[in-house]
């Protein structure tokens, strides 16, 4: 817990004061007057529930270039955080014409849900889910593989590296376009990230010029990638949603065998999480565990239910 609160003290270091300690962070569409406010919780212990300078990057990013998103079918926002605001932003350049899926994990996706609620017109929201995504862990609920991904600001600890790409490479067909906005900050994890990109993504950086948009940090960089065609490797495949449960049936079994719902999950989570709190520590809760090296599933389609609807 020491080393999670040590490295959510870090990143707070580098955020504009103003971002983190505000109750709604308001973002203009161009120049209609138009304006997204996404709530967050300034007082949380949870890194997802507040937003992070690269996602105001790339919501910018993305409503500046609606041309880049235009014939879309399909597109995921991993490590939405509280905000969702690259997936806000997809649904709103896409004008409702394509399934836009924003993911996380259980603390945050209330307040997610909430504000795709008060940003999104009916229509815009019609084909909006909202939806639990824990890196390196089985996709089929979320109907993979979509045209593109959008990730803001999930190179943040080393540990989750490997789980993110792992989902990235599950989630994605080899004409996906992915799009990774994040903040230069620890030099060994970007480099851990940049050596899977290396290896299974052909990738470029978005060019300054395109990122003019207001108040961006100099500190950070936006990605496009597509993935290499080649096989990936059994160790980078996600497994098949009975293998997970059967992995992580100490989960779901709570000894007497009635299986135990996710959010039974979650709410021991928050309660450890408020337990952190009371002893003064700030806790990151990383979206992926590397915990499923083993399973050998590459299948990209899916027979899930939408049961996300926001």
């Amino acid at each position: 817990m020491e080393a999670a609160a040590a490295a959510a003290q870090e990143l707070l270091a580098h955020e504009a004061p103003f971002t983190h300690w505000a109750r709604y962070v308001e973002l203009r569409i161009g120049r209609a007057s138009r304006v997204v406010a996404v709530e967050q919780d300034p007082d949380s212990f949870v890194l997802g529930a507040t937003v992070w300078d690269s996602s105001k990057t790339l919501f910018q990013f993305i409503e500046r270039h609606p041309e880049r998103f235009e014939g879309l079918m399909s597109i995921c926002e991993l490590g939405a955080g509280c905000g969702g605001l690259a997936g806000i932003a997809s649904a709103i350049v896409t004008h409702g014409l394509a399934d836009v899926v924003l993911t996380d994990v259980g603390p945050v996706l209330p307040w997610l849900r909430r504000n795709v609620r008060a940003n999104l017109t009916d229509r815009e929201r019609q084909r909006v889910r909202v939806e639990q995504c824990v890196w390196g862990t089985p996709v089929t609920r979320l109907k993979a593989p979509f045209d593109c991904l959008l990730c803001a600001d999930v190179v943040y600890e080393k540990a989750c590296v490997k789980p993110l790409v792992q989902s990235l490479l599950a989630l994605s067909h080899r004409k996906t376009v992915i799009f990774v906005a994040n903040e230069r900050r620890a030099p060994a994890v970007r480099a851990e990230f940049m050596r899977y990109l290396d290896t299974y993504f052909q990738w470029q950086e978005v060019p300054a010029g395109a990122l003019e948009v207001d108040g961006r940090k100099e500190t950070i960089e936006v990605f496009e990638l597509r993935r290499k065609k080649r096989r990936v490797p059994r160790e980078m495949r996600i497994g098949t949603a009975s293998e997970d449960w059967d992995h992580h049936k100490g989960l779901h079994d709570d000894g007497d065998g009635q299986d135990t719902s996710p959010s039974d999950v979650w709410n021991d989570l928050l309660r450890d999480l408020s337990s952190d709190r009371a002893h003064g520590s700030k806790v990151g809760v990383c979206d992926g565990s590397s915990s499923n090296d083993d399973n050998s599933n590459d299948d990209n389609s899916n027979d899930g239910n939408n049961n996300g609807t926001c």
